[in-house]
């Protein structure tokens, strides 16, 4: 186990997604405890987000500079990666070093279909879901970041996407669905041995 001396993050920050609570990312935060002395869960509502007040709100979390504040570590899943990268985009000044994002919301799959046929534009998060252009915004939110998507083989709420042109990001494909994902032991390890390392896994 690492001591407090050697934890590369002073926090972990689990972003969850659209109508998951924080408990559905537990496991997960259990799994991270050893990288740093605080997991933290990104507490919004489940749904019906008011964006913009979401975005600012997590700009300001993880705003200052790491070598006085500490650096932040950070694990999203489906559509919290799009409210970190857009919070990344806005807050240039901010203390994160690595993201990690699971099944991340880039394009929609099927269910992201069948919930805009029941709801329209309704629920603000599936809207973004279902628009290509803003769904895939702030994929280069910043390029000083160590970053992992990790997307399942079996996902039936987004598509995987071909990140080959962003040669920073590394992808990993798992054998999951869209909600197993951020349950599955393989996967925590993958995200834990991503966080405690300088070099790609």
């Amino acid at each position: 186990m690492l001591t407090e001396i050697q934890k590369p993050f002073q926090e972990i920050l689990l972003i969850p997604g659209l109508f998951e609570p924080c408990l559905a990312l537990w496991p997960l935060g259990a799994s991270l405890r050893s990288q740093c002395g605080q997991v933290a869960c990104w507490r919004d509502r489940l749904a019906f987000r008011q964006l913009e007040t979401s975005v600012k709100r997590m700009a300001d979390r993880i705003a200052g500079d790491p070598r006085v504040d500490g650096p932040i570590g950070i694990v999203t899943h489906s559509f919290g990666d799009w409210v970190a990268r857009a919070a990344l985009a806005k807050q240039p000044n901010h203390r994160v070093r690595t993201l990690v994002s699971l099944a991340p919301v880039i394009r929609a799959g099927f269910l992201a279909g069948v919930a805009h046929a029941l709801t329209g534009n309704l629920i603000p998060e599936v809207a973004i879901v279902m628009d290509a252009n803003r769904a895939s915004t702030n994929l280069d939110c910043d390029r000083r970041i160590r970053r992992m998507v990790v997307w399942s083989r079996f996902d039936e709420s987004v598509q995987s996407v071909d990140l080959d042109q962003y040669r920073h990001i590394v992808t990993r494909r798992v054998i999951a669905t869209h909600l197993t994902i951020a349950l599955q032991p393989n996967v925590h390890r993958l995200v834990r041995d991503f966080m405690s390392s300088n070099k790609s896994p």
